[in-house]
């Protein structure tokens, strides 16, 4: 049961009349007579059970789209019931409106749209559906709660998808005059041509020379049918915030827009995170919605301040690319957030696989002159060269290494896989 404000407001002004009065008799007799008929009132309003809800509308959308959702309120039974709904989502849904008035006949149902637009990724639940219902006087009624299953799964936003038509159209440029004469890793076999001045002798085919009587060199194209796998860092690593969110995100942006390029160059994509444990896996796709999956793989992972155990790492590659494959690891250097482990681990990858660094900046403190503005800028500094002093023992280890801020970070990857597919180097 429930009181509405018209109860409270007769109330007041029983009190009101006592004091006018000066009649405490006066007063006791008002209170009685309100409490019966509120009581009368909350046992004649329709019991909130007799109603039927029913929830449709999009399971997904995006970090900042817009969803909608639409609530049938069905009444079966065979009296007027009139009341409030209300669907409770987490804040982080900016649900609107959260409230729904209705006046229902008998046997008849009503519907109500709501519009969502999450501000965080993740899979979200309504927690509870609430009806209340009004008794014929509306001073009082019932009210019912029940948990729901309705939820909608909050992809990542996938800002850097922006930048995938320029990239594209590089790799068609690619397609179309990326012929190299010398044999590269990541080359195949593509055509032999007539030998022209200042082409490398080496180019030379020399079994097809003497049986067609010209001279004719090999020519090579980048290698489709590549295996690009993304590895995540859900580690502290992770966890570290950046740009006023953990660097995680920074890493989906990666892992989104390497692996929306790497479909379109006609390689599949693995997709792993790992903390001390492995925490998500997307094993060798090559479809079109290869982003759609990447995000929904991705989505519900959180960061956790465990250290990232990177000595399993060859062990979960291994068990999902038995070839070479181009390993890009995101993750965040400096502050004591990435170990050793994974310069000693490196030597065991590069026997098999390339391997590129995706190193995500921390923010740079603001400018300041108080003594706490001085210590943390210091941090930083110490944390910069703590960063630069481990890309220089990654590097030497053979992997490359790529850095920048949340932003250029996703762009930056791409464009170094780009470059070395030109080269003939995956």
């Amino acid at each position: 049961m429930f009181i509405r404000l018209p109860a409270v407001v007769c109330s007041a002004l029983g009190i009101v009349l006592a004091v006018v009065t000066r009649d405490a008799g006066v007063a006791l007799l008002v209170s009685i007579i309100l409490a019966l008929v509120v009581l009368a009132d909350a046992a004649l309003a329709p019991n909130p059970a007799l109603l039927v809800a029913d929830h449709d509308g999009e399971d997904s959308v995006r970090v900042g789209d817009e969803a909608h959702a639409t609530i049938t309120l069905s009444n079966p039974s065979g009296r007027r019931i009139s009341g409030v709904l209300r669907d409770a989502w987490p804040p982080s849904a900016n649900v609107s409106p959260t409230r729904h008035a209705f006046a229902l006949p008998a046997r008849s149902e009503t519907s109500f749209d709501a519009t969502l637009r999450p501000d965080r990724r993740g899979t979200i639940h309504s927690s509870a559906l609430t009806i209340r219902t009004f008794g014929p006087l509306g001073l009082a009624g019932r009210q019912k709660s029940a948990p729901t299953s309705w939820q909608i799964h909050v992809l990542p936003p996938f800002v850097s998808r922006r930048h995938i038509p320029s990239r594209v159209r590089q790799l068609r440029e690619l397609d179309g005059r990326a012929l190299l004469l010398t044999r590269g890793e990541g080359t195949e076999f593509d055509s032999l041509r007539e030998y022209v001045a200042g082409d490398d002798v080496r180019a030379i085919d020399w079994r097809s020379t003497a049986r067609l009587g010209e001279t004719l060199v090999r020519t090579w194209r980048p290698e489709r049918d590549r295996h690009v796998v993304v590895v995540l860092d859900a580690g502290r690593g992770g966890a570290l915030r950046v740009a006023d969110v953990p660097a995680f995100d920074a890493f989906i942006e990666v892992a989104l827009l390497q692996s929306a390029i790497a479909q379109r160059a006609g390689d599949r994509v693995s997709v792993i995170a790992v903390d001390n444990t492995l925490r998500a896996r997307l094993a060798a796709e090559r479809t079109k919605t290869i982003t759609h999956k990447v995000a929904q793989t991705l989505a519900d992972i959180e960061p956790t301040l465990n250290a990232t155990d990177w000595a399993s790492l060859p062990l979960y590659i291994s068990q999902i690319s038995k070839r070479p494959a181009f390993v890009v690891i995101a993750t965040t250097m400096g502050g004591g957030t990435l170990s050793s482990g994974l310069v000693d681990v490196l030597p065991t990858l590069k026997r098999t696989h390339s391997v590129l660094i995706a190193a995500v900046h921390p923010d740079e403190p603001a400018p300041a002159n108080d003594i706490d503005a001085i210590y943390e800028r210091a941090a930083h500094e110490r944390s910069e060269l703590e960063a630069t002093n481990l890309a220089r023992s990654l590097e030497s280890a053979g992997a490359k290494v790529v850095r920048g801020d949340a932003e250029r970070l996703p762009v930056a990857v791409v464009d170094t896989y780009m470059n070395l597919k030109a080269r003939g180097l995956l």
